[in-house]
């Protein structure tokens, strides 16, 4: 049984070394509380790089959490093509603030083509 696996199953037993160590009778016991990154239980461990209450339950959870939080902090204040506001994207090729501003410039991107090919026609 890997360590991991005890530590995990005998939370209790954590937890009450860790009583120990705070009121003072075990005061160099290596146990930690801690708040799990993949589902915020608070979870007792002595290992020392551990951030998660069990790595294979809650791993990727914790791993997918903190990769939004940093696209999330990447995403910068653009400014709209269409009518020139500030927003926040969604996506991260996002250039226009809403729908309707990405119709508005679809629809003035037509009309402009179809105004270049009526100059073209020969005039009457």
């Amino acid at each position: 049984m890997w360590n991991c696996d005890w530590e995990y199953k005998d939370q209790e037993t954590l937890k009450q070394w860790y009583e120990e160590k705070i009121s003072g009778v075990e005061p160099d016991s290596a146990v930690r509380k801690i708040i799990c990154k993949g589902c915020g239980r608070v979870f007792y461990t002595q290992i020392n790089t551990k951030k998660y209450c069990y790595y294979h339950l809650c791993g990727n959870r914790g791993y997918q959490k903190d990769l939004k939080q940093r696209r999330l902090e990447k995403r910068q204040n653009r400014i709209c093509k269409s009518c020139g506001k500030v927003f926040m994207p969604k996506q991260s090729d996002a250039v226009y603030c809403s729908n309707a501003c990405r119709q508005r410039a679809y629809r003035q991107s037509v009309t402009d083509k179809a105004s270049v090919q009526n100059e073209h026609l020969p005039q009457p």
